[in-house]
Order: structure tokens, then C-alpha cells, then sequence
């Protein structure tokens, strides 16, 4: 039995210093309490050298209604971040943001809604003596608020609204099937798909069973990295996601010309109700020149059902 607090739909990302070392990560994720929907935003220092000694948050629905400088190139202002906590040295802190209070955000009516979120840190790093050695500006990592300016990042979450009524629980039926982002098929004998990316933002289904839309898939690049979105629908939950990125369609895993999902490089499980997840694929120097890139996109998706308790 899963409660009825939304935790399964989570989005974890890496929490970067100095631009370029990762020390711990990001998590946001949502609950759901009678309509309300509280945010969560976590940090977390997973490199034992490292420690918080500031931090800075920005949420809102709209990325012009995060605190940044006038002007053609806006840089992010974390001074001016509506929430902060200054004076420490931890290895965690966790915001909490009522949406509804703060932007009149509730569910289900704003089931879907996409928040921006700016997660800045001040960090510093120890020798083994406790003795600062090293200080650093770190940032929750996503898209560059611009590429001329400082270095600093937002990235989005989406609220995911449930119709269960709070306290309920919510149960999958533990009958997962096969689902592939809706492409072009393998050659061999199996259903087994493969989406073609040549750029900007696509959108594709998620097929379950080889017949039902379960959900939707966004694909789009940031960077260095291949960015793959998905959304379920309703009372559908991913159980397991396999993706693959190649230059070329034999990159892919295959046998006869079935994809092999257990061979493909990005793997995850979920154990709870999962509704919403972002992957970040870090492509290599050959799969960021190439005009085109297959990708593959697996999973294992499963239904629930919520009862009142």
C-alpha cells in the first residue's frame, strides 16, 4: 500500500559547484493534501568533503517571475530568492513551498502545471582537519539562464495531480507491461521501437501492450546532455525505464534485430507510483555533432487504482 503523498512523483538532479564538480544532487517532488500541493526542494551534499553553508531558492510559474537582472542577458539574483537559509554546514537542507498559498496552484483544476525552479548554494569543501580549504557557488543543474552571462541554472518540475482523496492508498495491480515511446519499428519480430531526434522539441506517445497510449514522451537536447521527459496518464505508473541513444541504429542493442532493453545504457526502477520522470542522458563528442540520434525508450508501466481510507 503506497500513501497518498505524492513522493513518487520526484525529479532528481545534480547539484554542480564550481560549475563543473558534482557534490550531491536536487530532489523536488510534490504532495498532495486535500487540493493543496506542497513543494518540496531537498539538497543534498553526498561528497564527504563538501558542506552547504548557504542556501537559495526561487520558485515560480513562470521563469521571468524568478528574481534576475535587467536587460538582454538577465542573470539569476539569489540574494534576492524569496527563500534562504544562511549559517550552516550540512549536508542537506529541504525548502518547503505551498503553491497554493503562494500562486493559487490546486488540484486536480491544475493538474499538469509547470514550476520553475532556481536551486543556488553557497558551498564550501573541508580537509580532514575541518579546515576550509575551498569555497564555491553551486547550483541545482538544468538550463542556463543565459549562455553569455554567469553560469547560474533553473530547471522545471511538473505537478502531477492525483484524484485520490487524501489519506487514501493507492495500489498497483503488479501487472506490468512492455511499453516503447511510439517511433519506427526494429526489424525483427517484436514490436520494439525507436525514435528518430533530429532536434528542438519532440513529443511522442508512450504505446503499453503495443496498442495503448499511456502516456507522453518529451525529447529535447540541453547541452551536452539528451533530455527525455515522461508523463503518464491516469492511473498508469512506470515501473521500470530502459533508453538508449546512438549515432547510428546498430548502436542499439539488438539481437535479430529486436532491441535488447536489459542491455541498454540508461536503466532505472521504481518501486513506488511513479507518474512523472525527467532522464538527462550525457551524450559523447560523436552523438553531440551527429544531425540525427536513435533513440530507444523502453519501459515497464503498470496500473493503480486509490481508495479512501
Amino acid at each position: 500500500m503506497l500513501k497518498q503523498v505524492i513522493q513518487a512523483n520526484s525529479y532528481t538532479t545534480p547539484l554542480i559547484a564550481g560549475q563543473y564538480t558534482q557534490i550531491g544532487y536536487v530532489e523536488t517532488w510534490s504532495e498532495i493534501n486535500s487540493g493543496t500541493i506542497i513543494l518540496h526542494v531537498k539538497y543534498v551534499i553526498t561528497d564527504p568533503a563538501w558542506y552547504l553553508t548557504e542556501v537559495h531558492l526561487a520558485v515560480n510559474t513562470t521563469l521571468s517571475g524568478i528574481p534576475q537582472t535587467p536587460g538582454r542577458v538577465p542573470n539569476p539574483i539569489p540574494g534576492l530568492f524569496p527563500y534562504f537559509a544562511t549559517g550552516l554546514w550540512s549536508k542537506y537542507y529541504e525548502f518547503t513551498v505551498n503553491l497554493s498559498d503562494v500562486f493559487g496552484l490546486s488540484c486536480p483544476t491544475n493538474n499538469g502545471t509547470t514550476v520553475y525552479i532556481a536551486a543556488h548554494a553557497n558551498v564550501a569543501k573541508a580537509n580532514e582537519n575541518g579546515d576550509t580549504v575551498q569555497t564555491e557557488t553551486a547550483w541545482g543543474q538544468g538550463t542556463r539562464f543565459n549562455s553569455r552571462g554567469n553560469w547560474g541554472m533553473y530547471f522545471t518540475y511538473n505537478i502531477i495531480c492525483e484524484e485520490c482523496t487524501h489519506g487514501g492508498v493507492c495500489h498497483l495491480s503488479g501487472n506490468p507491461e512492455t511499453a516503447w515511446a511510439k517511433g519506427y519499428n526494429f526489424s525483427g519480430s517484436n514490436w520494439g521501437m525507436y525514435v528518430v531526434y533530429t532536434g528542438g522539441n519532440q513529443t511522442t506517445d508512450l504505446i503499453r501492450g503495443q496498442h495503448t497510449d499511456v502516456g507522453d514522451v518529451y525529447i529535447w537536447r540541453d547541452g551536452s546532455d539528451l533530455v527525455v521527459r515522461i508523463v503518464m496518464n491516469q492511473n498508469h505508473s512506470l515501473t521500470a525505464l530502459h533508453i538508449q541513444v546512438a549515432t547510428q541504429l546498430i548502436g542499439i542493442p539488438q539481437a535479430n534485430g529486436n532491441p535488447i532493453p536489459g542491455q541498454f545504457e540508461y536503466k532505472v526502477n521504481f518501486t513506488d507510483i511513479t507518474t512523472f520522470y525527467e532522464a538527462r542522458i550525457g551524450l559523447d563528442s560523436s552523438e553531440q555533432a551527429a544531425s540525427q540520434l536513435y533513440v530507444a525508450i523502453h519501459a515497464e508501466v503498470d496500473t493503480y487504482v486509490c481508495t479512501a481510507t
